[in-house]
């Protein structure tokens, strides 16, 4: 399933604002690319390698909390 974009807002159910301001605005770190990769994996969900580690901390929530994997 590849999340289709309308604007800066990454649509779906994980939908996620890219223009928030986050702590972490720098890129992923290699744990969280790891963890985010594996989880894709898990759930048929598309890596994107060019989030940065916070929007890829909300990433790996919003898909725990879609397919229900906390």
């Amino acid at each position: 399933m590849d999340p289709k974009t309308d604007g800066d807002i990454i649509a779906g159910p994980q939908a996620i604002d890219l223009d928030t301001p986050d702590s972490g605005s720098g890129e992923m770190t290699e744990e969280t690319a790891a963890r985010l990769r594996a989880l894709c994996d898990t759930t048929s969900e598309t890596f994107d390698a060019s989030l940065t580690e916070a929007q890829a901390q909300k990433r790996i929530a919003a898909l725990r909390e879609l397919h229900d994997l906390d």
